[in-house]
């Protein structure tokens, strides 16, 4: 207390709080304003899906049938946006780099995020360690099919004609990188014989290529040309990559069956957001995934395409499932040669 003039002693604290309540006063309107964007819950607009291949391909099969179920669940529309190219590293390189605020997302599968890493030796991401992994919608085989109008009328014809006269042979898949392009190299090694890729952007333009013949023959995702296969279509499945026989095509030897056990594969897709996408962000998109995948409707619309479930994989699961990947597709990537072009 101030000795000489107490009044002005005792009114101090009170000068002090008024000064107090009117910065505080000041500051009001910016917290009330700042409130209801820090309450707004996620998600607040539209969610982009990055398909980082054309339209037309596996991954619309995939998604379509789960949009509308996605949208009621989250009460934002869910909008596909095509990125292809490089086997569909451009569009998961994009992915990666975005904010992690649940609004892009990547639809992904084995070529972007399992053989890019091996194949491009300056890949700007990192197949599992660059994204947070929310969902597995399950894989396909791979198909081998030819138009019905060539002579190739089984797997010991293709491989008859292609040693006839090596190299003459081609095969278009959805790009450089992409699991189909290794499979043709498998399938190269373990036929001995030598077949030339011709990769696409996508699994659209690859299909158009066979349907006008400019290619000897499609060796691709399967749920992506399902529809063009015999006896409706103008495709003639010769065999596929899958351990037993397709449920959607049951009449397709495998190409164990065949003698060729080595060209085992799955194609695999799932979903993915930029590394350090929030917990709950995680678990509502994947419980809103694993929620629609259970829908009758979605069940078969994706058992009429031959999607096989990979089961309801948590994010540890998919990233050390990714990881395992990447490391058995290396040695495959190296063995064959396989460069960007």
């Amino acid at each position: 207390m101030d000795r000489k003039n107490p009044r002005r002693a005792l009114r101090r604290p009170a000068v002090r709080a008024n000064a107090t309540v009117i910065v505080s006063a000041a500051l009001l309107p910016l917290l009330l304003a700042a409130a209801p964007a820090a309450a707004q819950a996620w998600p607040a607009k539209p969610i982009r899906l990055i398909s980082p291949f054309v339209a037309g391909g596996a991954i619309d099969l995939i998604v379509r049938p789960m949009q509308p179920l996605y949208e009621k669940a989250l009460g934002q529309p869910v909008v596909i946006e095509y990125r292809p190219g490089a086997g569909g590293s451009v569009g998961a390189a994009m992915v990666a780099k975005e904010r992690p605020d649940g609004y892009t997302l990547l639809a992904t599968t084995t070529g972007p995020n399992a053989v890019a890493q091996s194949l491009f030796p300056d890949l700007p991401y990192h197949g599992a360690k660059s994204f947070s992994w929310i969902a597995a919608w399950g894989g396909f085989p791979i198909l081998i099919a030819v138009h019905n109008q060539t002579p190739i009328r089984s797997v010991k014809d293709m491989i008859d004609a292609a040693r006839a006269k090596p190299g003459s042979l081609t095969y278009g898949t959805s790009g450089i990188g992409s699991v189909g392009h290794l499979a043709g190299v498998l399938v190269g090694m373990e036929t001995r014989t030598d077949l030339s890729h011709v990769g696409f952007k996508g699994a659209g333009d690859a299909q158009r290529s066979l349907l006008g013949q400019e290619i000897t023959m499609l060796i691709n995702t399967l749920g992506a040309h399902i529809a063009q296969l015999e006896p409706k279509g103008p495709f003639r499945a010769l065999a596929v990559t899958s351990a037993q026989r397709a449920t959607a095509a049951p009449q397709v030897p495998t190409m164990t069956e065949l003698g060729f056990p080595g060209v085992t594969i799955t194609n695999w897709f799932m979903l993915a957001g930029p590394a350090g996408l929030p917990a709950d962000i995680v678990k509502r998109m994947g419980d809103a995934t694993y929620a629609a995948m259970r829908d009758p409707a979605v069940r078969a619309a994706h058992a009429q395409i031959g999607l096989e479930s990979l089961g309801e994989l948590t994010p540890q699961q998919m990233f050390t499932f990714v990881s395992n990947e990447a490391d058995r597709w290396a040695p495959v990537v190296k063995a064959s040669g396989a460069k960007p072009q």
